[in-house]
């Protein structure tokens, strides 16, 4: 076993990685679980395996999981994050630059919060520039020099490693590793350069490789805050530090019960499209070379006559009866409406009162998950910007920072009853799909903005369901005999040439 070094990640990192794995995967779409193999479509017993990679090529993502996250994600910042009008001036000028990348912070925080509820949580850096420390003396200086804080978002699989101590009752960060990547130009080709950042209560480092080359300390310096300005938000239930269960986990492993109920029910379609040519009554004794039942091999195609010395001798085709067909399809209807109603689950408002670490918006209201997330939420860019008001030296209250993000939206538990019985109804077939659609929107569950008959065009351009289409015995298909001679019922026999 080699021994551990900065790139080593911990337990609690290594107890996540295969929840991540999985969002990742759904998340990175039809090529991504394409890519990912076994995993998550398993080989058949005794399947080849160029059969197998041929079913994997087929397989199609319905991206029920992505779509549901970007979904949920949007409605908090369906209006914009404001910070609170008695905030510092120097912190309003991050509301409209955050990141130095150009992102105000309704944008920012929308992808923050959607990564964190894909993957259960996420991470928010508050860095600051390096400067030269005999240039730049002063707040002066700084201010001179246009320096300032700015967000870093940090995705859950990107931190490696975090320790923390109690102190007082607070739990403390100690110890931090994050992951990073970087492609540098050398020439007219590229390298690509692995960073892990390494940030103490005192300290900071960046340690670097190329390929399987040792880890370098390539830059480093004091921490002159005397904490980690790291701020963690948890959208699921909190299992350890930087730890927690994705609240859509249920979700994400319906849709690959769906992925791999999807690939059999295409490998049927397969076969089932293409009836086998069987025949009885023959045998190899006493048939010439070339013909059927001969040492040669049969002859099949439209310009091919087959023949055989034995009166006995019949031919004819055996298609699939469509009953596994129907099945499948049932099966795929069936998860799509469980994938529904779990995407759903988030928006319903319950009755109680939140929890002691929730803001409340009315003691008296009903929230729900996704309404509480929102406001934790909140919680956490409030804490980014009290760090952000420590690299600029600033004294502030904590009343003084409040951060709100939307969270007037929700579906009532009767609105979830109905929306049950409008996904049962549209199951049956006994509304249109349009209806069914538009009640959704009207009811908060689509986004505002989304178009019936633009989603109509996309999907009609994805081409047919999986097990939307019927077997069609071709004109002269027929079945061999059944045991005793009988024919099944709706059936021809014949087919002897």
């Amino acid at each position: 076993m080699s021994a551990a070094d900065v790139s080593t990640p911990s337990s609690a990192y290594r107890a996540m990685q295969p929840a991540w794995a999985l969002v990742l995967a759904l998340l990175g779409g039809t090529s991504a679980m394409r890519a990912s193999g076994r995993t998550y479509l398993p080989r058949y017993h005794a399947e080849e395996e160029d059969a197998y990679k041929e079913r994997l090529q087929r397989a199609v993502l319905l991206n029920v999981f992505g779509k549901t996250v970007r979904n949920l994600a949007a409605k908090p910042f369906s209006k914009p994050v404001r910070l609170g009008d008695s905030a510092p001036e120097p912190l309003r000028v991050l509301v409209d630059d955050v990141d130095r990348q150009g992102s105000d912070i309704t944008a920012w925080a929308r992808g923050v919060f959607r990564d964190g509820l894909a993957k259960g949580l996420a991470h928010l850096l508050v860095d600051f520039p390096a400067v030269d420390p005999e240039a730049v003396r002063t707040l002066e200086d700084e201010q001179r020099a246009g320096l300032r804080p700015y967000f870093v978002h940090v995705p859950a699989e990107s931190l490696i490693a975090a320790y923390a101590e109690t102190v007082n009752g607070v739990e403390v960060l100690t110890h931090v590793r994050i992951r990073e990547s970087e492609t540098r130009r050398d020439g007219f080709e590229e390298v690509q350069v692995e960073r892990v950042r390494v940030l103490e209560r005192d300290a900071w480092a960046v340690y670097e490789r190329s390929g399987t080359s040792e880890w370098k300390v390539a830059a480093g310096g004091p921490n002159t805050l005397g904490f980690i300005p790291l701020v963690t938000w948890y959208a699921g239930e909190r299992t350890g530090l930087c730890a927690a269960k994705p609240p859509l986990m249920d979700l994400a492993d319906k849709n690959v019960e769906h992925w791999q109920s999807a690939s059999d029910q295409r490998n049927v379609l397969t076969v089932a499209r293409f009836p086998m040519l069987a025949a009885s009554g023959l045998s190899s004794e006493g048939s010439r070379e070339g013909e059927a039942g001969g040492a040669g091999k049969v002859p099949i195609g439209p310009h091919a006559l087959l023949t055989t010395s034995s009166p006995q001798g019949k031919f004819y085709y055996v298609e699939h009866t469509g009953a596994a067909i129907e099945a499948g399809r049932q099966d795929l209807e069936d998860l799509k409406d469980e994938m529904a109603m779990l995407g759903v689950e988030l928006l319903v408002r319950k009755s109680g009162s939140t929890t002691a670490t929730e803001k409340s918006i009315n003691t008296a209201q009903a929230h729900s998950e996704l309404q509480a997330m929102a406001e934790s939420f909140s919680d956490a860019l409030e804490l980014a910007f009290y760090f952000a008001a420590r690299w600029l030296g600033l004294d502030v209250e904590d009343a003084r920072l409040k951060v709100e993000v939307h969270t007037d939206f929700g579906v009532s538990e009767a609105d979830a009853q109905g929306l049950d019985v409008l996904f049962k109804a549209r199951a049956a077939r006994e509304i249109s799909r349009e209806a069914f659609l538009a009640e959704l929107k009207r009811r908060g569950v689509l986004m505002a903005d989304f178009d019936v008959e633009e989603d109509g065009e996309r999907l009609s351009s994805e081409g047919p369901a999986l097990g939307s289409l019927r077997t069609v015995p071709a004109a002269g298909a027929q079945v061999p005999p059944a045991a005793g001679g009988q024919v099944p019922p709706g059936q021809r026999a014949g087919g002897e040439r």
